[in-house]
C-alpha cells in the first residue's frame, strides 16, 4: 500500500546567533536523518525524550518548519514544492495533536463552537446538520454530549485531546486529485 505520508532523510539544523565579533556560534542538530511512512487510515505517535526532535519533526511535517535535507510527500508529491490551493489544501489535510491542546483550543468558546467551527467554515452546513455532526463526533471520541456545553478549562488534559481530536478537518487530498 502506497503511504499517505512519508518523510525521508528528514533533517533539520539551526543555526546557534553570531557572537558579538560576527563569528557564528554553531549548529544545533535537532533532526537528523528521520524517516517514517505513514499508510492510509494508520496513526503515528512520535515519542522521545525532551530535546530529541519531536516538536521540530511535528512542525516540519507541518510545514511551519523548511527541512534543511530530505523531503516529506504526502499522496506521492512533495510537500515543499506545493503552493497556493495546494498548499492550502495540504494545510487542511494534516493535523498535529499535542500532548496538552489547549493552546490551540479557544478558552472563550464553547465545545459545540469550537467542534461547528470547521464544519461551517468548509462545509457550509446548516445548523441542524452541524448539532448533528457535532454530537457524532463528540460521542466517537468519547466525551459525553454534555461536553458540548463546557469551555475547554473544564477537561482534563487527555480530554482536550480528545476535543481537538473531534474537531474536524475536510477531507484530505488523495491520488488522485493531485495538488496543483
Amino acid at each position: 500500500m502506497t503511504p499517505l505520508l512519508e518523510a525521508r532523510g528528514l533533517t533539520k539544523h539551526f543555526t546557534v546567533g553570531r557572537s558579538f565579533l560576527g563569528q557564528s556560534g554553531g549548529v544545533v542538530r535537532a533532526v537528523d536523518d528521520v524517516a517514517f511512512s505513514i499508510e492510509p487510515g494508520r496513526t503515528l505517535g512520535v515519542v522521545g525524550e525532551s530535546g530529541c526532535g519531536k516538536t521540530t519533526t511535528a512542525k516540519l511535517v507541518l510545514r511551519l518548519e523548511k527541512p534543511t535535507a530530505g523531503q516529506i510527500l504526502f499522496a506521492n508529491q512533495d510537500v515543499a514544492t506545493l503552493e497556493g490551493e495546494g498548499l492550502r489544501a495540504y494545510r487542511k489535510s494534516v493535523q498535529a495533536v499535542f500532548q496538552d491542546p489547549f493552546a490551540s483550543l479557544n478558552p472563550r468558546m464553547r465545545v459545540d463552537s469550537i467542534i461547528a467551527e470547521p464544519l461551517i467554515t468548509h462545509e457550509r452546513l446548516d445548523a441542524p446538520a452541524v448539532a448533528a455532526r457535532v454530537a457524532k463526533l463528540l460521542d466517537v471520541v468519547g466525551l459525553p454530549a454534555r461536553s458540548r456545553e463546557l469551555f475547554p478549562h473544564e477537561f482534563s488534559g487527555g480530554q482536550r485531546q480528545r476535543i481537538a481530536i473531534a474537531r474536524p478537518r475536510p477531507r484530505p487530498l488523495s491520488a488522485s486529485r493531485g495538488a496543483g
